[in-house]
């Protein structure tokens, strides 16, 4: 009956792992894109010359929570909101991407292993943790607080699992 559960777990984490592979490949391409549009924003200068001015000094020409930022540092030229807003975004890709990475690496660990329970996928579920409450931090305070608090209780769990797997494996 056991061995039943790890192979669904195993069959599971193999799939998310084939998906998380789709998503990396789709991070890379959008970051290469944002990254070719943040040059090209720099390098184009027709017809705006950094002399347009809207009302507060600010650019209100896109609605991207996770470039708050940008909009905070009141940049009155088109072309320079342009290329910091597209290399923002590449950057907060960047870090999806790095959540997407560990995540799959994690996935292939747990099917490869016999049991869920290790002391590697536990690391890898703190650092996990600690990037994907950074970037819902972006977003928000209070989700990124509530995710924070949420892969917390999986660490702990997991902390506890491998205690309970030590002495499963002890008894035997």
């Amino acid at each position: 009956m056991e061995n039943t559960k790890i192979e669904k777990i195993k069959k599971a984490a193999a799939i998310t792992a084939k998906v998380l592979n789709v998503i990396r490949i789709f991070l890379i391409v959008t970051i290469i894109l944002c990254v070719f549009n943040g040059v090209v924003s720099m390098i184009y200068q027709g017809g705006v010359n950094g002399s347009i001015t809207l009302p507060n000094n600010t650019v209100e020409f896109y609605n991207v929570t996770y470039v708050t930022l940008v909009k905070l540092l009141n940049i009155a030229d088109q072309n320079a909101f342009a290329w910091v807003r597209w290399f923002a975004v590449a950057v907060m890709m960047s870090l999806v991407l790095a959540v997407v990475i560990i995540l799959r690496k994690t996935f292939i660990e747990i099917r490869e292993s016999d049991s869920p329970y290790r002391e590697e996928i536990l690391q890898r579920i703190k650092v996990l943790g600690i990037l994907v409450t950074l970037i819902v931090l972006s977003y928000s305070i209070g989700n990124g607080v509530m995710i924070g608090l949420s892969f917390w209780c999986i660490y702990c769990i997991f902390d506890y699992g491998i205690v309970l797997q030590k002495n499963d494996d002890e008894t035997l």
